[in-house]
């Protein structure tokens, strides 16, 4: 599998974001995949770093089936979704259709993800690499060698207050950008209300 790795801006009806992106070539196709994903909760949200994301994807999953839940129909949906977000550029959706008690449960796999985080400082890349996804498919590591907790955490933080309604909005003409570094924004087309 060969990688190619690119920059370009993307515009749709909303916005206008500079995104990195990988280009892969498998079996003679080519796939374009963005480094950056969109986090939304009904018309709001921010945006998150793939390899971030990744990490704390695995912590949630991880954290669901540990409770024999991810079969209940509405997770069993979600979880179909999440476990491509960071290697599609299918964002990571959450659904405002829930019902409180799921919308709840959700936000307590998210607490109990960032929990099981905060008992490590950082993942090394060769751990995170060896993670399976769906098809055979790995994190891309981005250049790091490791991916600390602290910002991942912040991400699953974010979400909670997202599912909550209690995010704060960002700087006008910016959205939220959480990175391996931590939360930080984007510049974005002046009509973007995030």
């Amino acid at each position: 599998m060969n990688a190619i790795a690119g920059f370009r801006r993307v515009s749709c009806r909303r916005f206008t974001v500079d995104i990195s992106f990988r280009l892969f070539e498998t079996d003679n196709r080519r796939r374009l995949v963005s480094a950056t994903k969109y986090v939304n909760y009904g018309d709001r949200g921010f945006w998150a770093y793939d390899i971030v994301l990744g990490v704390f994807v695995k912590y949630l999953i991880d954290a669901i089936e540990a409770t024999g839940c991810s079969r209940a129909p509405f997770l069993d949906k979600a979880l179909g979704s999440w476990r491509l977000a960071p290697l599609m550029d299918i964002g990571f959706p959450l659904e405002k259709s829930w019902t409180p008690l799921q919308r709840q449960n959700v936000l307590n796999f998210v607490e109990e993800a960032c929990a099981k985080l905060a008992t490590r400082d950082s993942i090394p890349m060769e751990e995170i690499v060896n993670w399976p996804f769906p098809g055979g498919s790995c994190l891309f590591h981005r250049g790091l060698k490791e991916v600390r907790t602290t910002p991942v955490i912040e991400l699953g933080r974010a979400i909670i207050a997202l599912l909550r309604d209690e995010l704060p909005k960002a700087p006008k003409g910016e959205a939220w950008f959480f990175t391996h570094e931590g939360r930080s924004t984007i510049r974005m087309q002046p009509s973007w209300d995030g």
